[in-house]
């Protein structure tokens, strides 16, 4: 590696600066490069921390987790279009099969955290989470009582046998969401003890607000397909009207009705308008690898192809006439068959990728459709 006269990264997407820093220790020689000293960390903490304050735009530069607010900020989606964003994701991602799938990833997530962790802190956690599964597949019984506590939840006690004259076994009592909401707020407390599944218990306490407006719902398997029915649409009807926009639930519902997974997107977006009044929007989505390996930079695309993802399905939602467009197709995916520029009345929609590494190899990558940028970082 040839030595320069600085650190310096070209910023894609935003005025064309560069970006400079401070040089780190040169070597005399360049076959001495080696065995030169490393930059002091106090260069690298301020050189990396200046790269994610510029990153894809000179300025702004912002983190997608949780709240689809942030999503609208950068797309600059206004205060009355916002409304029509929430009215068109709502219908989609708070249908019945969706809720409870989420709610399952959740807890799966957070189980095999805590199997690849081991703590000892967590094996009510584990208990918990393992018990709402199985309520939530109806496939067992209520959980066994906690070895560990005098006086468990009432939920994880066993329901009394009651005999019943006839030859049929008598028929499992009703139960609502209720049920589970105390599940989740007990896991959250067993949560809040471990550092380490602090995500999980965001996560957890994220849905709790959607088991808050449904708890009253009855959920029953043995009824007829008409009374089946119409509990999930109430459960629809009361979460589309409660969820709010910036609701950490509904962004949750939408990670999973786009790709199956909950887990939160962090990526660095920045943004710039161009075109009359600014309507056209051309957003750049950054991750930044520690890693050069090609399975970083395979992940980092899989990152990046989701946040732009949720871009694309926000911009669209906000620009629909009425949310007609946007219901949900037979493959559950309708708002999500246009692929690359969003185009209408409203302006123009441009998305980039780029990934910065140490050690990666200069080129683009084509995934899903999307071209993606990797640019190598490179140190004097």
């Amino acid at each position: 590696m040839k030595h320069a006269a600085a650190f310096r990264v070209l910023a894609r997407g935003g005025a064309g600066r560069g970006i400079h820093f401070v040089p780190g220790p040169a070597s005399c020689d360049d076959d001495d490069d080696e065995h030169a000293p490393p930059p002091s960390p106090r260069w690298y903490r301020a050189a990396y921390a200046r790269l994610l304050r510029l990153a894809g735009s000179p300025r702004v530069a912002d983190r997608m987790a949780h709240s689809l607010t942030r999503v609208c900020d950068v797309l600059g989606v206004s205060a009355q279009l916002r409304k029509t964003v929430r009215l068109t994701i709502c219908p989609q991602v708070t249908q019945h099969h969706i809720w409870r799938g989420a709610l399952q990833e959740v807890l799966a997530d957070l189980r095999a955290d805590i199997a690849a962790l081991h703590p000892p802190s967590s094996h009510m956690s584990d208990q918990i989470a393992a018990a709402c599964l199985r309520f939530l597949s109806d496939t067992a019984d209520a959980a066994t009582t906690n070895p560990l506590s005098t006086s468990p939840p009432s939920w994880m006690r066993p329901t009394p046998f009651n005999k019943s004259p006839s030859k049929s076994p008598p028929s499992p009592p009703a139960k609502t969401w209720q049920e589970v909401l105390d599940m989740f707020t007990d896991l959250a407390k067993s949560l809040e003890s471990d550092p380490h599944l602090a995500i999980h218990a965001e996560k957890v306490a994220a849905m709790k607000e959607g088991l808050y407006q449904i708890r009253g719902v009855v959920i029953e398997r043995g009824i007829a397909f008409k009374e089946a029915r119409r509990q999930d649409c109430l459960v629809q009807r009361k979460l589309s009207k409660t969820l709010g926009h910036s609701s950490k639930c509904l962004y949750t519902l939408l990670l999973f009705y786009l790709y199956g997974a909950v887990r939160d997107i962090h990526v660095h977006a920045g943004k710039n308008f161009s075109g009359k009044g600014g309507k056209n929007v051309n957003v750049h989505a950054t991750v930044f690898l520690i890693d050069g390996d090609e399975s970083a930079v395979r992940g980092g695309v899989k990152r990046l192809s989701c946040a732009l993802g949720v871009f694309r399905f926000v911009w669209e939602a906000a620009h629909s006439d009425n949310g007609d467009h946007h219901h949900a197709s037979e493959n559950g995916k309708g708002g999500m068959a246009k692929k690359g520029h969003g185009e209408d009345a409203k302006g123009l929609l441009k998305l980039e990728g780029h990934i910065w590494g140490l050690g990666v190899e200069e080129k683009t990558v084509t995934y899903r459709g999307e071209v993606f940028h990797v640019h190598k970082i490179q140190i004097p």
